[in-house]
């Protein structure tokens, strides 16, 4: 199964909308995709001056990524972990929708490649997942924003984690790094390339423990893997010595991160179906905010798990879907709502605040979660500070060279030596 093929399913399930307007894609498509944040899958029929669609907003919801997933939303952090200590690996495909079309003049000009806020460097794509090889063959996945710089050069902004390590490795070689950025994939493909697990771990073959009929094909031009019912594909180079200013761009936080020298990348071809469309996502939107965070959900699980009794843990709308999290306990022990506080941090080192709740609280409702701190914790005994530690490079607030800034966990849980002061009250 493809990204299309799911819109297809959600549009039977009145989760799509579709728009006939001419809308430019300098700021009116995503002004669209703002005003229709956490709504439905969105498919842009008329972009002006391009051929192609566009498609945004696909996993804006939790409810959607479930449908994709074939779960509940209360199961997506089970089926996340499943798939993780599951893994899968992917099929060979017979044949490859994505390489209907093979370009080898690539012009990015063909694309309708959105510009999103207005002090943005330039018109980026924001839904590229690129793949890549080390020297030993071990394949990664992962996402990274791209600013156009060129008619086939792209500055990708690479924050130092797998792909980082595997392109400096490549460049002490004194070796460009062969690159594949896929642009429209089933959510599967994107919730497995969005998790961070060990260097060694294969995303697609998270992936194919979370879909059972992905297949892959091989590039026309580099020696990489692709999802073969996949929309665009651009092939090429991440070039060893090379570096371009990208940025200003609007991050999750929906403030601008700072400008930097990145990696280039060159595109040496561009394959798609005959019919393909261009999916962008919203900087900041729903779609951002779940795509980042929800993998980083079961991996906070499992480690506050190895602690206390969990139930269930968000990174919240309002925290960006990375810098504050709830999770819910089943409390046994007093020391039990700490003790989950750090564990969260641990796990989720960009984590700025995290509240912790008993299992009556419903973590998906922000006024239950404000609710249990206003009635549950008392600041003098509750509140954890961490000051002058390390946290999230999208925080405003910490120190914008070394990352360095302060954390704060709040134990919301109810007092064991007296659980009756806090029992709520009932209607029979």
């Amino acid at each position: 199964m493809g990204l299309r093929s799911f819109l297809g399913k959600v549009e039977k399930k009145g989760e799509l909308t579709r728009i006939d307007q001419e809308l430019s894609p300098k700021f009116e498509v995503s002004r669209k995709l703002r005003e229709l944040d956490g709504g439905p899958a969105t498919i842009f029929e008329n972009i002006k001056g391009r051929k192609m669609k566009v498609a945004g907003n696909i996993c804006g919801t939790r409810e959607r990524i479930a449908i994709a997933l074939g779960v509940e939303r209360d199961q997506l952090i089970p089926r996340l972990r499943d798939a993780l200590a599951n893994p899968s690996k992917p099929g060979e495909a017979s044949e490859a929708p994505v390489q209907e079309v093979v370009e080898e003049e690539v012009s990015l000009k063909s694309l309708p490649i959105l510009k999103y806020f207005e002090e943005d460097g330039g018109p980026y794509i924001t839904s590229s997942i690129l793949a890549a090889k080390d020297s030993n063959g071990n394949r990664n996945l992962s996402f990274h924003r791209m600013q156009v710089i060129g008619e086939n050069r792209l500055a990708v902004r690479l924050v130092p984690r797998d792909l980082h390590q595997i392109f400096s490795d490549a460049e002490e070689r004194g070796e460009d790094l062969e690159v594949a950025a896929m642009l429209g994939v089933h959510p599967a493909v994107s919730l497995a390339a969005a998790t961070s697990s060990s260097y060694e771990f294969d995303e697609y073959e998270m992936a194919g423990a979370l879909l059972d009929d992905l297949k892959l094909a091989e590039c026309n031009s580099v020696d990489l893997e692709i999802p073969a019912r996949g929309e665009i594909i651009l092939e090429g180079r991440l070039l060893a010595g090379e570096r371009a200013s990208e940025g200003p761009f609007a991050d999750i936080t929906g403030t601008y991160d700072a400008v930097r020298d990145q990696p280039v990348f060159e595109v040496d071809c561009l394959t798609m179906r005959e019919d393909a469309f261009y999916q962008a996502i919203l900087p900041g939107g729903s779609e951002h905010r779940l795509l980042m965070g929800m993998p980083r959900e079961p991996l906070i699980f499992e480690e506050v798990g190895k602690n206390v009794k969990v139930n269930n843990v968000i990174l919240t709308p309002g925290g960006c879907g990375w810098l504050h999290g709830v999770i819910s306990i089943s409390k046994e022990k007093d020391e039990d709502g700490k003790k989950a506080i750090e564990a969260a941090f641990k796990a989720h080192p960009s984590m700025k605040h995290v509240v912790v709740v008993d299992d009556d609280v419903n973590i998906y409702d922000s006024r239950e979660v404000e609710w249990a701190i206003a009635t549950r914790a008392r600041a003098d005994r509750d509140v954890m500070i961490k000051s002058n530690v390390k946290g999230s490079s999208l925080d405003p607030t910490a120190d914008s060279e070394t990352r360095i800034g302060s954390k704060m966990g709040i134990d919301a849980t109810i007092d064991l030596k007296e659980p009756e002061k806090f029992k709520r009250a009932q209607i029979p």
